[in-house]
């Protein structure tokens, strides 16, 4: 599949005050393509009108998202048109459209990559977030049973009772994570630590996208989905930084290379999700480092699965189970064309 920087364009914004135009920067490598004609693709293949899934190109849609661009005018009162498109453009683009103007030509908007909206003091870009309510609720309520803001929110409090998993108050207020900081210990009151003394939280990784491209043999040789954990902590355990250590928490077990660092807080380690999980059989220990060996199915509220900390401890691994580095695994291919 392409990446962003294979593909034809597209928008991104920070703010409301700038837009960000992001054209390609390379073709696409060997036989790379987008997503969309991969579905189109598909939907040939069972039968569906590709149209009916890629009715418009992405040149004309990078197109007409240009044209319909509009950018707050000078008083503050309305909306002008950003980009000026000339015929030329719209022959080099490939696309059916108008010519038009607005305040910066599609070449420069295109060499820039952004449009920023000048500010200056005392302009009158300023805006205020539910002014309309604020100034007269009674013509403009809030889409709440009450019409108001809600700080009690009874309805908010039955659709995540409804889900199925757990209750949440009708008043805002902090529930504790499960296998949260707090649950490393045995005692809060005496800080007496328990069984798993260390909070693990997960981090996306530089290596993947989520679990995609975790086969990528050179990805595997720059990031080796190290195991990060604090000096403090190492040392207590006698662990020194390149070690292979034992991960396990209540639900699993893993082993992974750590790196020591001072950048991680006391008590506090990490591990890249997405790793694509490789148990041993014998052990049961998944040897990839998958953080989903690792964390519970411990729901939450909004009826998601909480995947994103749970208690660990660490120690040096000392058994029989060998860990090559990651770049020296055979390459997993699920799916392939057969020849």
């Amino acid at each position: 599949m392409t990446t962003e920087w294979e593909r034809y364009g597209t928008f991104t914004t920070g703010n409301r005050e700038v837009i960000f135009f992001a054209s390609q920067a390379i073709p696409p490598s060997f036989e790379a393509k987008d997503d969309i004609w991969i579905a189109a693709e598909l939907a040939k293949k069972l039968g569906v009108d590709p149209k009916e899934v890629d009715p418009v190109p992405l040149n004309q849609q990078i197109y007409n998202r240009l044209a319909g661009c509009k950018v707050i005018t000078e008083d503050g009162q309305g909306y002008e048109t950003l980009v000026t498109i000339t015929a030329a453009d719209i022959a080099e683009m490939g696309v059916e459209g108008e010519p038009q103007t607005g305040k910066i030509s599609y070449k420069d908007f295109k060499a820039r990559g952004s449009y920023q909206v000048p500010r200056s003091p005392n302009d009158n870009f300023g805006f205020t977030e539910f002014e309309d309510y604020i100034n007269d609720p009674e013509t403009f309520p809030r889409e709440t049973p009450s019409g108001k803001f809600e700080i009690h929110c009874q309805s908010l409090a039955d659709k995540i009772e409804s889900y199925g998993w757990n209750s949440k108050s009708a008043l805002p207020k902090w529930d504790p994570p499960e296998e949260g900081y707090l649950d490393t210990f045995k005692n809060w009151e005496t800080k007496e630590k328990g069984d798993y003394p260390l909070c693990l939280y997960t981090i996306h990784y530089q290596r993947r996208s989520h679990s995609i491209l975790d086969n990528v043999r050179w990805l595997r040789e720059f990031f080796p989905q190290e195991f990060f954990m604090n000096t403090i902590d190492a040392e207590a355990r006698g662990i020194k930084n390149g070690d292979t250590v034992l991960v396990t928490s209540r639900h699993g077990k893993v082993i992974r290379p750590v790196l020591v660092t001072d950048r991680m807080m006391p008590s506090v380690v990490t591990l890249g999700e997405g790793a694509w999980a490789q148990i041993d059989e014998e052990s049961g220990i998944d040897i990839a480092g998958a953080t989903n060996t690792l964390n519970g199915p411990i729901p939450t509220g909004q009826g998601h699965a909480g995947w994103n900390t749970c208690n660990v401890e660490v120690e040096k691994y000392e058994g029989s189970v060998e860990l090559l580095p990651d770049v020296e695994w055979p390459q997993r291919i699920p799916i392939k064309e057969e020849a």
